[in-house]
């Protein structure tokens, strides 16, 4: 099928393949169980920290793992992808994450399996590198410029809907536990303090046993899947700047480090990112102190990412439509979050009436707004880019993501940091977000080349065609 660049004339030597939705559904499923193996252990942590004797910091560690793990592979990954394709890419991937389930689903005793526990979280933290770096390169290779947004951001929010499953299937499949003091029966995560037994310890490790082995199971079938079909590139490229070559990979990284705007979207992008995602993927620790259950923190959560997903596809379709409006969406979603999580920060001071329906209502749609804003960070930082690889901005942004990640992780296993510091930071930086995007003036560079002049809004930069 050949499409037209600017709506009236087919482009020459363009075209786009109906396989590209395949591949997109194969990559964001494995984005999808991906992140929901990264993400499984905060939703469940009261179960987790009963059946392997583990602390809140075990449980953020958990998340580290696979941050470790993802910034260990990140420059193999990159080069990979440049040098070969996404197909061995994703061969890689779906294996390490096969591996990495399988190690967490071994049958073996409690003390074990909190050795095996961090060798598979690392592998499928591992795994985690060709996501993001797969991204923008998947979007470029096989979809025209039309749809280029919404790809990316659907196989970036795949990763948020893996974290929204698990905070409804990890407490669905694992019981809470139930403790008893005395006479008295205590769950839903009420504090028992003297004599304390368990009513349910069996109960709980059997079902972890399950999760973990439902989860192998997909990860083995996504790894077939890529094994049977997944090609590197079509035959026909789907635009004009994708049959642009891109620079070396040695000059590429040279080229982007070197330019100010590099460091300044990547930078913002990562921490403003890694922030939110660390914050709202351990909100069960974070709200347990408030009163809030694992189950009810699990399904405020679940509401908001997977409003943030359908937002998200809504964003990237606008954003394709109002080709050149991405970064003035931003800076408005980016805004609106900033005041309901200041209201919702504002409900856990009491400041505000502690009425539950606005607590969740101002979490919920904090949740939605950010999560489906940011994977436009990755398209806007291409576009400004170009024409230095999108496996290397994509990979550049994923090794300062997983650091910053990382960082706010560690900050979180401090003795006496408390939990509203945390609530604070994910304010402060969406509302920096909306700020400095505000004072960024920036080029949409692959759409200089994809659309027509007249088209463009912005004065044509100058730029060497490396193929000519």
């Amino acid at each position: 099928m050949t499409y037209s660049v600017n709506g009236n004339a087919p482009g020459p030597g363009l075209r786009t393949y109906g396989v590209r939705w395949y591949l997109l559904a194969i990559v964001s499923l494995h984005c999808c169980l991906q992140n929901a193996v990264w993400a499984e252990y905060p939703p469940i942590a009261q179960s987790a920290k009963l059946v392997y004797d583990w602390t809140d910091s075990d449980i953020n560690m958990t998340l580290n793992y696979g941050n470790i793990g993802a910034i260990f592979l990140l420059l193999p990954v990159i080069w990979i992808v440049f040098a070969k394709g996404m197909r061995p890419a994703m061969l890689l991937c779906t294996s390490l994450t096969a591996l990495g389930t399988i190690l967490k689903a071994l049958p073996v005793s409690n003390s074990l399996s909190s050795w095996l526990i961090p060798i598979g979280l690392f592998l499928n933290g591992s795994a985690g590198a060709v996501t993001m770096v797969g991204a923008t390169v998947l979007s470029e290779t096989w979809f025209p410029p039309t749809q280029r947004a919404t790809a990316t951001v659907f196989y970036l929010v795949s990763a948020g809907l893996g974290g929204a499953l698990v905070f409804i299937v990890g407490p669905a499949v694992v019981p809470e536990p139930i403790e008893m003091c005395g006479n008295v029966t205590w769950s839903k995560g009420l504090n028992c303090s003297e004599n304390k037994t368990n009513l349910n310890f069996h109960e709980v490790q059997d079902h972890l046993r399950i999760l973990n082995f439902a989860e192998s199971g997909i990860a083995v079938l996504l790894f077939i899947s890529v094994c049977s079909y997944f090609p590197n590139k079509p035959l026909l490229p789907p635009s004009r700047s994708a049959r642009e070559t891109r620079l070396g990979m040695r000059e590429g990284i040279r080229t982007a480090v070197t330019q100010w705007k590099f460091w300044y979207l990547t930078l913002l992008c990562s921490i403003s990112t890694a922030v939110y995602g660390a914050w709202v993927t351990t909100s069960d620790v974070l709200l347990h102190p408030f009163g809030i259950s694992q189950e009810v923190a699990g399904w405020m959560s679940f509401s908001g990412s997977v409003g943030g997903v359908i937002f998200g596809v809504f964003l990237s379709r606008l954003s394709d439509v109002l080709q050149r409006k991405m970064k003035t969406i931003m800076i408005v979603i980016f805004s609106m979050a900033s005041i309901f999580f200041l209201l919702f920060i504002l409900v856990l001071m009491k400041v505000l009436p502690n009425e539950r329906w606005l607590l969740y209502s101002t979490y919920v749609s904090a949740c939605v707004l950010t999560s489906g804003a940011q994977p436009l960070y990755f398209e806007i930082t291409c576009e400004n880019l170009f024409p230095v690889s999108e496996a290397i901005v994509s990979g550049s942004l994923s090794l300062l993501l997983n650091v910053a990640s990382t960082v706010f992780l560690l900050l979180a296993m401090i003795p006496g940091m408390g939990h509203m510091w945390a609530n604070w930071a994910v304010l402060v930086t969406t509302l920096l977000s909306a700020v400095l995007l505000y004072l960024f003036r920036g080029r949409y560079r692959r759409l200089d080349i994809d659309l027509d002049i007249s088209e463009s809004e912005d004065p044509p930069y100058k730029y060497k065609r490396l193929n000519s």
